[in-house]
């Protein structure tokens, strides 16, 4: 009877182990998946409060961008960025960002990211956040992948901790 319980109790710390082990994988293999895609968008947050005349080269044709309800240009964004550096001495962009979910697929992919943005300036004082969360579509052209679709909702500003924020 013993022996019957423990060859049981061994076959389900076994089928535990390889379910926890499949998770760690495939966890991994998320991350690495959608790693491109962050790669991307750090690369575009380097660029937006520096030289935003180079983000069109991250975007894709038929490119289309929301801001919460409404339709934004690419080419207004990089004039208002372009403008923001004009305006404000010594400034200073991050962004925060944490992805929710993503898949890659061999054309096409996405992710799903929650983001704060911080700007901040010493010419008035400037400190500027927007918290949001976003999905990208991106779409491979040649050897490049190209944000082909944005989408951000604005959320309530919960600080830069994440106590309390519905995402987390």
């Amino acid at each position: 009877f013993l022996s019957g319980d423990n060859f049981t109790m061994k076959r389900l710390i076994l089928t535990g182990l390889v379910f926890i082990l499949s998770l760690l994988i495939s966890n991994n293999a998320f991350a690495a998946d959608t790693d491109v895609f962050t790669d991307t968008l750090k690369k575009i947050d380097n660029l937006a409060c520096t030289q935003p005349e180079k983000l069109p080269g991250f975007y894709g044709q038929g490119l289309v961008i929301m801001e919460d309800d409404k339709r934004a240009l690419l080419s207004n964004r990089v004039k208002d960025y372009r403008q923001m550096i004009v305006d404000f001495r010594d400034i200073n962009c991050q962004i925060q960002r944490q992805i929710l979910a993503g898949q890659v697929g061999s054309k096409v992919g996405y992710v799903l990211a929650d983001e704060i943005i911080s700007i901040t300036s010493k010419s008035n004082d400037t400190d500027e956040r927007q918290h949001s969360v976003c999905t990208y579509n991106f779409v491979k052209e040649g050897s490049n992948w190209k944000i082909t679709h944005e989408h951000c909702s604005s959320l309530p500003d919960y600080g830069l901790n994440s106590d309390g924020d519905a995402l987390y």
